[in-house]
């Protein structure tokens, strides 16, 4: 017993005794390694707290350089990556070739909690990394073709930097479009056929919640603008399922889009679904698929940034062809606003039997963001919630099954409703 309360002790006393650096204490030494062929392919970069030297780390160079043009190689630079308010450390690992910036990166990420450095994800090989703290995004210019250019956006998801956007631009673009508005979640670009003839493209955002929103365009149509798709995903098995409505302006859906995206080996895209025809149900496989992180310059403001309490619209509606009854059906959802973040709504659901109820008077929908809870919407205790977006809200059931029973069988307010009327 004494020996183990003696081992205890001192694993405690060793843990004490592990030094906490503050980010002033550390300094930077890098050291340039040659190969066989008297090249230098390495960098090794020490990292220094008080004189001591605390971890080393190596980085291989992708194209290794002759000595007389590896002058700057190895250079490090300490700026804040990751906009948390501490510096962080670039090291220049030289120039491999092609177009416009393309140099080689690596990156190491100062943790406050850790009081440690950590290595920054997805940093290495991007290009020439260019920190931008009014965005809070790092992106680069790189180049594709003689006359064109790319300019990556990406934004830091814990240590780990992840592609949200692309735009490829000619040289000779007088238009400078401005992607500040699509920088709140990843784009995924669909680049497809219906049947293998008609060409269109899918250009999706999906949020923490799986609501996925943007636009299906079709370049071919007589008047071709940008659609707007709305939908939800679920993941199963490794692949990744989204179902969306294609709605018209006045919350009519004119489509079903089915995709399945799968990512085979960690970097191929697998990608297959069907268009659907709501009146006729005409099926038309989705063919010929490209993925990307392209951003057409028609989508430049996210359809899931969290929309301002103040800017809840009166009206939002959607209305699906039921063949059976040979007309649209839908749903309906009103709001009164009755002082700051407070609305009144009145509701009615009839995509499968007749759902329908309003907040009692005196007792508002109070919002908290861009969402409220309402529960007893009736006498059964019924309760949702809505989530509003700049086009459309979300209203799900929060409660059990049995809240449903003063509706028709299957019936509650669940459904995306598209603004209809501001």
């Amino acid at each position: 017993m004494r020996k183990l309360m003696f081992f205890v002790l001192l694993i405690a006393v060793t843990v004490q005794a592990q030094p906490k650096y503050e980010r002033k204490d550390f300094s930077f030494k890098t050291t340039k390694v040659k190969n066989a062929d008297g090249d230098i392919s390495e960098v090794k970069l020490g990292t220094y707290a008080g004189g001591k030297l605390v971890k080393e780390y190596t980085y291989e160079l992708s194209v290794p350089i002759s000595e007389d043009l590896a002058e700057h190689v190895g250079t490090v630079s300490e700026e804040d990556l990751n906009f948390d308010g501490y510096p962080d450390v670039d090291i220049y690992l030289g120039y491999y070739g092609g177009f416009s910036n393309n140099t080689e990166h690596d990156g190491l990420l100062w943790n406050q909690q850790q009081h440690c450095f950590v290595q920054a994800e997805g940093y290495h090989g991007i290009g020439e990394p260019q920190p931008d703290p009014e965005r809070k995004c790092i992106y680069t210019v790189l180049s594709n073709g003689p006359d064109k250019r790319v300019t990556s956006y990406y934004r830091w998801v814990g240590n780990e930097l992840q592609l949200y956007l692309e735009n490829t631009w000619r040289m000779d673009d007088e238009d400078v479009v401005d992607f500040s508005g699509m920088l709140n979640l990843p784009i995924q670009c669909y680049t497809a056929k219906l049947d293998g003839r008609i060409p269109i493209i899918i250009v999706l955002q999906r949020n923490a919640d799986d609501t996925v929103a943007g636009y299906i365009y079709y370049p071919r149509a007589k008047n071709p603008a940008p659609i707007m798709v709305v939908g939800g995903y679920t993941l199963y098995n490794g692949v990744g399922i989204y179902g969306l409505d294609e709605y018209q302006p006045d919350g009519k859906v004119s489509g079903f889009i089915s995709l399945q995206h799968q990512v085979v080996n960690g970097w191929d895209d697998k990608v297959e679904g069907t268009w659907t025809n709501p009146k006729t149900d005409k099926e038309m496989k989705i063919t010929d698929v490209t993925f990307s992180h392209e951003c057409p310059k028609w989508f430049t403001k996210s359809l899931l940034t969290p929309e301002d309490p103040g800017n809840i619209g009166r009206e939002y509606s959607f209305q699906q062809w039921r063949s059976g009854y040979d007309e649209y059906l839908g749903g309906h959802i009103s709001f009164r606003a009755v002082g700051k973040n407070k609305v009144y709504f009145e509701c009615s659901n009839i995509v499968r039997n007749l759902a329908e109820g309003r907040s009692d008077e005196g007792r508002p929908a109070v919002l908290k963001g861009n969402m409220f809870e309402y529960r007893d919407v009736n006498e059964c205790g019924y309760g949702f919630r809505a989530k509003f977006y700049p086009k459309f809200v979300v209203l799900k059931t929060i409660t059990d099954n049995e809240s449903l029973d003063c509706f028709g069988a299957f019936s509650s307010f669940d459904g995306i409703y598209i603004k209809v009327k501001q």
